[in-house]
């Protein structure tokens, strides 16, 4: 595990993690209310865009959990970018429905200045070039794939919903994969070519969960959804930490860390990366020293990774 943080690395947050036999690459930047993403090279993602960043430009999904600026306030210049610089790349934006209208509008008065019209009467394009935009509320029942850099993607993602002030989304990432079914297994090679020229399916399909991302929330949804409680790494966001966090948090409709540790027994991840903290918390030093005052068992503790 090879971990930077935000402020050792330029102001973005560096983690190098291996989860059985998967090695993620996260990087980016979270504090409540100024601005999160959280990218992960091997699937070509980011979740969130509350910032741009030349290496989010390069990533070609875009999964976007709520409306509030922090979390989305970029996602306008990524579109913007890309065709200004001719990349010529397809996209793809899947972002809760109430969020694609006023999404076109922005990114339809960008261009208008980006033009030097008088914009007196700014249409919306609804027809962004090379971007697929997609309601997270169509995923919530199919899975959706992800774009790859090469060939067909093997990712496909599925949305939850979550519990914020504003509709949101949590994410969980799956790996799409076939294989024979059991009574083709003891078949050899020439036996099971002979047979896929008078059958169209010798296989089953597995979708095999690896990542989750919460997204904006209270605990709640989280608790109560096994698959988010057993994917091998949950990312998942704790704003407060301290008692005098407590009002704010639950008014704000987020985590508090007392929340997760108040059910610790209940997370069955391998591990548990923490983000979207306060911005009180001037240092990890800050948050780590609060955490002292719970009652966390050493299994527990293990699992718990801090996105700062």
């Amino acid at each position: 595990m090879d971990i930077k943080y935000s402020t050792e690395n330029n102001g973005e947050t560096y983690m190098k993690i291996t989860i059985g036999k998967n090695a993620w690459t996260i990087t980016g930047y979270s504090r409540a209310a100024i601005k999160t993403c959280i990218m992960i090279n091997e699937l070509n993602l980011a979740f969130d865009m509350g910032y741009a960043s030349d290496h989010g430009f390069a990533l070609d999904n875009k999964l976007i959990s709520h409306g509030h600026c922090d979390h989305i306030g970029a996602l306008h210049t990524d579109h913007c970018t890309r065709a200004m610089f001719n990349i010529n790349k397809d996209k793809l934006y899947i972002m809760p429905f109430q969020c694609i209208k006023p999404f076109k509008l922005v990114v339809s008065g960008i261009s208008e200045m980006n033009n030097g019209r008088l914009s007196t009467n700014i249409k919306i394009l609804d027809n962004l070039v090379q971007t697929n935009i997609v309601e997270s509320e169509s995923c919530l029942n199919d899975y959706y794939p992800l774009l790859s850099k090469g060939q067909k993607s093997e990712y496909v993602v599925k949305s939850f919903l979550m519990d914020h002030k504003v509709t949101s989304f949590g994410y969980i990432i799956y790996r799409k994969s076939e294989k024979l079914k059991p009574e083709y297994t003891n078949l050899d090679r020439d036996a099971i070519i002979a047979l896929k020229k008078h059958m169209t399916k010798l296989t089953d399909t597995f979708y095999t969960p690896l990542l989750a991302y919460t997204g904006d929330t209270t605990i709640e949804p989280i608790i109560k959804n096994p698959e988010l409680l057993n994917v091998p790494l949950l990312i998942m966001e704790c704003t407060g930490f301290s008692d005098d966090d407590t009002d704010s948090v639950q008014c704000g409709k987020h985590i508090h860390f007392k929340d997760i540790i108040n059910n610790q027994e209940l997370f069955k991840n391998e591990k548990i990366l923490l983000f979207h903290f306060s911005q009180k918390y001037k240092t990890l030093d800050d948050i780590l020293e609060l955490t002292n005052n719970f009652d966390i068992t050493s299994e527990f503790k293990n699992k718990l990774l801090y996105f700062y």
